[in-house]
């Protein structure tokens, strides 16, 4: 079975000084075992240009490491960016949690990584 690890994002993470320790903390929760990585953007209403770098960069981090990305609850607004740019054919990008199709919605089996 594959570990799925869940990590809030916020603004702070993905824009800043903590980034190169949230990198590191994903290296070593793909070490550790994970294998499918969950970004919830819960807390994500908008993404500026280097928020958006930041993703991108995750998602090479994950993919080269032979695992999974996975993204969740994202706004609206963050859900055209990534049309916009063509990126919503890169990323795996889960439907809204009020959407019945929702195959990972009321799931308890997550690790949790949170990052404010």
């Amino acid at each position: 079975m594959s570990t799925i690890v869940k990590t809030v994002l916020s603004h702070q993470v993905l824009e800043g000084s903590q980034f190169p320790q949230f990198q590191k903390e994903i290296e070593r929760l793909i070490e550790s075992g994970g294998k499918i990585l969950m970004l919830d953007f819960s807390n994500i209403i908008f993404l500026k240009n280097s928020e958006l770098m930041a993703v991108v960069a995750i998602m090479k981090l994950v993919r080269d490491s032979g695992c999974i990305l996975l993204i969740s609850a994202m706004s609206e607004q963050v859900r055209m960016l990534f049309e916009l740019t063509g990126l919503e054919q890169i990323f795996q990008c889960l439907p809204p949690p009020e959407d019945p199709t929702d195959k990972f919605g009321g799931r308890e089996d997550f690790r949790f990584s949170i990052w404010d």
